[in-house]
């Protein structure tokens, strides 16, 4: 009974840790509190010198290129940076990301290589 009791102490306590891990951090996968950013996004990608299309954009990150993301804006920038600095590291990509949270002005975030 007492080994139960203590699995059951330490399962909530690790619970408990990852929560407040979970609200310092950017991505907050994990987080049980509730996310209340929505952020715009706009997805363009130029290689050598051509534009890709929305539908090129999102087969190439397996992600839409245009709408709303109801996470952390990190979450598409990690998706954008492990595939160019993985599959695409040789295909020279400009990206740029255009995106708004909460409504806020427009910001502007770019991945050069």
């Amino acid at each position: 009974m007492k080994t139960r009791y203590y699995f059951g102490i330490t399962f909530l306590l690790l619970q408990v840790i990852s929560i407040i891990y979970a609200l310092f951090i950017s991505e907050r996968f994990f987080c049980w509190a509730p996310y209340d950013e929505h952020t715009y996004i706009q997805v363009s990608v130029e290689i050598d010198g051509k534009q890709l299309t929305k539908r090129e954009v999102k087969d190439r990150y397996r992600y839409k290129a245009e709408g709303w993301e109801p996470r952390s804006i990190n979450n598409v920038f990690n998706i954008i940076t492990q595939y160019e600095t993985t599959y695409g590291i040789n295909d020279n990509a400009n990206v740029l990301v255009k995106y708004e949270t909460n409504g806020n002005k427009q910001r502007i975030w770019r991945l050069k290589q």
